[in-house]
């Protein structure tokens, strides 16, 4: 039982420094993308150069040139060193005097004008927020694949010290990180619904683990259950209706269903060993972890069976995973280090997500178009994106302390 729970409550140690972007597959011949500076005054004009890059690259319709080059706002054709570049998005950053910024945009192909808009941002701190707004717009004017997660927010868990612990709301990026949460010890946060209005998260600083469900905009917060051992929201249904629990009431954890609406829980699971991280799979069924097998194995069933199913038959320590209706992706050993795979539960084929490096905690997007991911590489560790329907991956490095847990 200690292995377990040390197990749950494991750490991983990140140690980068800034958001460069990293592609690590390629597809075919793409059109040459550039982005230019038409702003007239300075400050993050340059900075947000590098976001616009970065966010343009994980868009993946084209191939983007990131060198800076400035150029007036109004003209039709290209900087000098960006004479041979198919399309130019062109910007212009105004600092609004009162904590935000105005942006100009503009989208340019061979001269003529393909999109136009003037966006407002109400604090310079999000920035970030600005740039994947305009990437996602432009993504939407050229008919990608809709990209809703890149404008999402990201919750984690970093350790700060000794039974200390800060819950933190993020871009996909970790440019932009503002603590919702601190003074206390606090883990496994969840978005509540897909609004991303409210969050799960449970406290260890009470006389029980407990699990509170908070207002991010007041920070009002009610309890939602507690149990001696464990207590743990693993899950949210898409509807925000349902929560899939982790309680130990009696010592051994298993999978509880609870009724947001009534307060009331249903046990899933009844094994004397680990059942852990319940996840919904539509129809009715959970997946979750369990020891059942002596290693940490992915099994499902229905809710209102007995029957279990094994998910997963590579690998000795399948211990994290996410699911999006019936897609499962789980962290698997493949020689000396984690890779992730992508099974589903309509047919017996497995695809190969990641090639190098420790990948772990694993998390769909809503959409399931993108799965977000930690990334150990030698001494370097990183935020991983998979975008599933063009086949890239994309990493950020990181320098933000202890990571506990992540959600999008």
């Amino acid at each position: 039982m200690r292995y377990w729970i040390l197990f749950i409550l494991s750490v991983i140690t990140l140690l980068g420094a800034d958001t460069t972007l990293e592609v690590t597959k390629a597809v075919g011949i793409l059109p040459k993308f550039v982005i230019e500076d038409g702003s007239t005054t300075t400050g993050d004009t340059q900075k947000f150069h590098k976001m616009l890059s970065a966010d343009m690259k994980v868009v993946s319709l084209f191939d983007v040139d990131d060198s800076y080059a400035a150029q007036t706002y109004e003209s039709l054709q290209p900087s000098f060193s960006h004479s041979d570049a198919g399309y130019i998005l062109r910007y212009r950053l105004h600092d609004d005097g009162i904590g935000g910024y105005k942006a100009d945009v503009r989208l340019l192909q061979n001269g003529l004008e393909l999109f136009s808009k003037t966006y407002l941002l109400k604090q310079r701190e999000m920035l970030v927020f600005l740039s994947h707004s305009i990437a996602y717009d432009i993504n939407a004017k050229m008919g990608g694949t809709p990209l809703e997660w890149m404008k999402q927010k990201v919750l984690l868990v970093r350790l700060t010290g000794p039974r200390r612990s800060e819950i933190i709301a993020a871009d996909y990026t970790l440019s932009y990180q503002k603590i919702i949460l601190s003074g206390g010890m606090y883990g496994f946060a969840k978005w509540a619904n897909r609004e991303q209005t409210e969050y799960y998260y449970t406290s260890l600083s009470d006389y029980k683990p407990t699990i509170y469900k908070t207002n991010l905009a007041s920070g009002n917060k009610s309890v939602i259950t507690s149990s001696d051992g464990m207590a743990v929201c693993s899950d949210v249904s898409e509807d925000g209706k349902k929560l899939l629990l982790t309680l130990a009431p009696n010592g051994q954890p298993d999978i509880y269903l609870y009724d947001v609406a009534s307060n009331e829980k249903k046990r899933i699971t009844d094994y004397s060993g680990i059942n852990v991280n319940g996840q919904f799979m539509g129809d009715d069924t959970i997946a979750f972890v369990s020891n059942r097998l002596g290693n940490p194995n992915i099994f499902s069933k229905k809710m209102n069976s007995t029957a279990i199913t094994q998910l997963v038959y590579d690998g000795k320590n399948n211990s994290t995973f996410t699911t999006h209706r019936h897609l499962l992706v789980y962290k698997t050993r493949d020689g000396s280090g984690f890779d992730l795979r992508m099974a589903s539960l309509n047919s017996s084929g497995v695809r190969q997500l990641t090639s190098s490096g420790d990948n772990d905690y694993p998390r769909f997007s809503y959409d399931g178009e993108a799965i977000l991911h930690i990334k150990q590489d030698r001494t370097q560790s990183f935020v991983g994106v998979i975008r599933l329907g063009v086949n890239k991956s994309f990493t950020f490095p990181l320098h933000i302390g202890r990571i506990q847990s992540i959600d999008w």
